[in-house]
C-alpha cells in the first residue's frame, strides 16, 4: 500500500463522481425532452409516454444511488490514509531500533511500541477491507441500476420505432438518452476497476 495507489483510488473517486452526476442530469434532461414531445402529440405518443416517465424515475433512483456512493468514499479515503500514517510511526520506530548498536536489545519499549504500531495497522487494514467491500456493494447495485436503466431505453427505442409515423423525433431522443446510459455505465465499470484493483493489493496483505 503506498500514497501513490491510494491518490489514484482517490482522483478515480472524484473523477466517477463527476461523471455520474453530469450523464445522471443529461440522463433526466433527455427524459424531460421525451416528455414533451409526448405532451405535444397527446395519444399517439401514449406507449412512448410510459418509457419516457419510466426512464426518468430510474434516472432519480441511479441518482439517490449515486449520493449514498459519494457518502461511502470519504470513509475510504480516511481508513487508507489513517493506515499510511501508521506506517510512518511504525517505519520510525524501526529505523530507530537499526540504530541502536544493540539492535534494539537494549530498548524494551521500542520493541514494545513498535509492535504495538504493527497491531493497530492490521486492525486498520481490516477495517478498511470492511469499508471497501460496502463501496464495492454500493457500486454494483449502480450497475444493476444502470441494466435495469438500458432494459428501458431498449423499450423506448421500441416505442420510437412503433411511432415513427407521427413525426416526432423519437429515435434521436432515444438514441441520446442510451449515450447518456452508457456514459455513466463506463463510469462505473472504470470506478469499480480502480475499486477492485485496490481491493486485491488489500487482501494480499491480509
Amino acid at each position: 500500500m503506498d500514497i501513490q495507489h491510494i491518490m489514484r483510488v482517490v482522483d478515480a473517486s472524484f473523477a466517477a463522481r463527476q461523471s455520474i452526476e453530469k450523464a445522471l442530469r443529461e440522463i433526466d434532461r433527455r427524459a424531460l425532452n421525451a416528455m414533451v414531445l409526448v405532451k405535444r402529440h397527446g395519444n399517439a405518443l401514449a406507449g412512448y409516454g410510459v418509457v419516457a416517465q419510466a426512464f426518468r424515475e430510474r434516472a432519480a433512483i441511479l441518482k439517490t444511488s449515486a449520493s449514498h456512493l459519494q457518502k461511502s468514499i470519504a470513509p475510504l479515503i480516511e481508513a487508507y490514509m489513517r493506515i499510511l500514517q501508521h506506517q510512518r510511526f511504525a517505519q520510525s520506530f524501526q529505523e530507530m531500533l537499526s540504530d541502536s548498536p544493540l539492535h534494539g536489545k537494549a530498548c524494551p519499549n521500542l520493541i514494545s511500541t513498535q509492535n504495538t504500531w504493527q497491531k493497530v495497522i492490521q486492525q486498520e487494514e481490516v477495517e478498511a477491507v470492511k469499508v471497501l467491500d460496502h463501496l464495492l456493494e454500493t457500486v454494483q447495485q449502480l450497475q444493476e441500476g444502470i441494466e435495469e436503466q438500458e432494459y428501458v431505453v431498449t423499450n423506448g427505442r421500441i416505442e420510437a420505432a412503433l411511432a415513427e409515423k407521427t413525426g416526432a423525433p423519437l429515435m434521436r431522443v432515444s438514441r441520446d438518452m442510451g449515450e447518456a446510459v452508457r456514459t455513466v455505465a463506463q463510469a462505473i465499470r472504470s470506478y469499480r476497476h480502480q475499486l477492485e484493483s485496490l481491493e486485491h493489493e488489500s487482501s494480499t496483505r491480509l
